[in-house]
């Protein structure tokens, strides 16, 4: 049947033939080593070798994700200016050193301060580093061709998402809206930079054989449609249209509240090939049945299994939900996988009986037709 890699993208590209495709979503390491683990297999030291193991055993096509806005601003700890308080890291830049201080307590995501980007004078520092995103090709190409090569046929890589909208992850999501309102002349230049360094990084990536390129956005739970259109929709549709022009693949993640996203014909502007995860509630609002026939019938959806349930419900609850989801995109491209990232804590029975229910029943409705 071919690799693993050539079954997900045949099926995307809708070959004549091409079998459905099952492709949990970048289950966290412990639960691949559990799962490993009950089903009586070795285990590897690299968290790629365990999946595609475990891929194999499960007959299922993993998906891989590679860095984005990390090669975009290059931040290196700095040890000899961290503390027992902070970790600090630098990024050399035409201005000069460029310094964020991370608290070790809170963590990079728990801690507003620790995000570099506070200022005007940030702001323009920030897009003189993506004005020389080239400069660092060899180190870019480098990266991705070490990740293809380490992969091989064994699964797809998508490359990670520049977050345009999100400033690359150097403003917290939590004070975005605040740096739009207070910013706007340089928020919307510093989009801009990074939109154009996206395209260099997208570029290389291509050139080295990564599969898809991809964008991500907020759902309805934290931004709105009016800012949607506003904000994220210019910007989409002009990352999917460079990616087509170049004959590439473009996959969009979205994993909250789309279903008026989805409904009102706002994901067709932009045409991704691959669209994840039409989250059911309680991770997202869509019902997939509805939210799958308003979209166009190009799109290969993605996702769906509640996390929540994967790790909490029983085996059987997990059987029946993911009959439900292959019932639900009966005549539709559709990639049977989860909300979101298989939670730690999931046991390996219920991973287990969702891989192999999605695997046999797709089959069935295959056969049927």
């Amino acid at each position: 049947m071919g690799s693993a890699r050539q079954r997900f993208l045949d099926y995307v590209r809708r070959v004549p033939g091409a079998r459905a495709v099952v492709s949990p979503f970048l289950p966290h390491a412990p639960v691949i080593e559990e799962t490993l683990r009950q089903l009586g297999l070795p285990l590897s030291r690299h968290a790629f070798d365990n999946e595609i193991r475990l891929a194999h055993a499960l007959d299922y096509e993993p998906m891989f994700m590679t860095e984005c806005p990390g090669l975009i601003f290059p931040w290196r700890e700095a040890p000899q200016l961290s503390d027992a308080d902070a970790v600090v890291s630098t990024l050399e830049t035409p201005r000069g050193s460029w310094t964020r201080r991370v608290s070790r307590r809170l963590g990079e995501w728990g801690d507003d301060a620790g995000f570099p980007v506070k200022t005007p004078a940030d702001y323009e520092t920030l897009i003189e580093v993506c004005a020389h995103t080239a400069d660092r090709e060899a180190e870019i190409r480098s990266y991705f061709r070490r990740f293809r090569e380490r992969i091989g046929d064994e699964g797809v890589i998508v490359i990670g998402h520049p977050h345009v909208t999100w400033i690359g992850y150097q403003v917290s999501q939590r004070n975005l809206i605040f740096h739009e309102f207070d910013y706007r002349d340089l928020f919307r230049r510093a989009m801009d930079a990074i939109l154009q360094a996206a395209f260099v990084v997208f570029e290389i990536a291509l050139e080295e054989g990564i599969d898809f390129m991809s964008e991500s956005s907020s759902g309805l739970e934290m931004t709105s449609p009016h800012d949607f259109d506003r904000l994220d929709l210019s910007y989409l549709e002009a990352l999917s249209d460079w990616t087509h022009a170049r004959g590439g693949l473009f996959w969009y993640h979205n994993c909250g509240l789309t279903r008026e996203l989805i409904r009102s014909g706002r994901f067709n502007r932009f045409h991704p090939d691959v669209l994840e995860t039409v989250a059911p509630p309680p991770e997202g609002d869509n019902d997939l049945a509805e939210s799958r026939a308003c979209l166009d019938a190009g799109i290969c959806t993605k996702g769906n299994l509640s996390l929540l349930l994967l790790r909490d419900g029983s085996a059987d609850d997990v059987v029946a939900a993911t009959r439900a989801m292959v019932t639900a995109v009966r005549g539709w491209p559709h990639i049977h996988s989860t909300a979101d990232a298989v939670l730690t804590g999931t046991p390996p029975e219920n991973f287990i009986a969702f891989v192999r229910t999605a695997r046999d029943a797709s089959e069935d409705v295959s056969n049927r037709r």
